[in-house]
């Protein structure tokens, strides 16, 4: 369960820090918390939930959540994507079998999801946590990304003037100047289409659903489509929507083979 704490812990400090307008230590709050599910919940030694959270540490300094600060770039996505291979494949689902959390999931209920284990519950939960803000940062990032070599010049509004006539003779004139205006590349709805966009593909290819992934993608691009038709001076809307939409399918597709390495044992 390593893994799950870690992407728990990565999730849970993004939503304080970006969702909850609240004091600036609510992060630390996050990981307290967690921490505590991990070590007392899930009945993991303390040295592990320790390490996932430097790393969560880690990942608040390299991924700023304001719209106002620039990220550090991919390598922190990077890094953390190679951490959670390789704490998958090494540890795989881990978990105590007699932790209080294994005790309480066993009395429950749940019809046709009794037979899921609790491993894998807490992966898909902590994937679903991180699905949504903090996968927003790394569709961000990947964005400032392609926005570097390729920055839309900014343009100015055309300038007008008046002119002062008398019997056909120019006495004097008044101009305005242009104010200068910058092409806006940024799709709206972005940041609450992209989390549950996410969650619909993992969801569908769970259950097996292809097709319907493929309509869910095309429909997208239709919906889309007279947004972006708009922007054929600039080109910069369009551009956007691949490298988003992308970055975001990835993602998923990511979360979706986590799941299944999880669900494998």
């Amino acid at each position: 369960m390593t893994t799950a704490v870690l992407l728990l812990m990565i999730g849970v400090v993004d939503i304080c820090r970006g969702l909850i307008r609240g004091p600036r230590w609510s992060p630390a709050v996050g990981l307290v918390v967690v921490w505590l599910l991990a070590v007392s919940g899930l009945g993991l030694d303390w040295w592990w939930p320790t390490l996932t959270a430097l790393v969560a540490l880690g990942w608040i300094v390299a991924m700023p959540s304001s719209d106002t600060s620039r990220p550090r770039g991919l390598w922190p996505v990077l890094l953390l994507g190679l951490l959670v291979v390789a704490s998958a494949l090494v540890f795989g689902a881990g978990g105590t079998a007699d932790s209080p959390a294994a005790q309480v999931y066993a009395g429950f209920d749940l019809g046709v999801l009794q037979e899921v284990p609790l491993a894998l519950a807490v992966a898909a939960g902590s994937t679903l946590v991180f699905l949504t803000r903090s996968s927003n940062l790394i569709v961000r990032a990947s964005l400032r990304r392609a926005r570097e070599d390729d920055e839309p010049q900014p343009t100015a509004t055309p300038a007008s003037a008046w002119t002062v006539k008398i019997r056909g003779r120019e006495w004097g004139s008044v101009e305005q100047g242009g104010v200068p205006r910058r092409p806006t590349t940024q799709l709206l709805g972005g940041r609450l289409i992209g989390p549950l966009e996410r969650v619909f593909i993992v969801v569908l290819a769970l259950s097996g659903t292809g097709m319907v992934i493929a309509a869910l993608v095309a429909a997208k691009g239709i919906v889309r489509f007279p947004e972006i038709s708009e922007d054929r001076g600039v080109g910069g809307k369009a551009e956007e929507f691949l490298v988003g939409s992308f970055t975001s399918w990835a993602i998923a597709a990511a979360a979706v083979l986590y799941l299944w390495v999880i669900a494998a044992g």
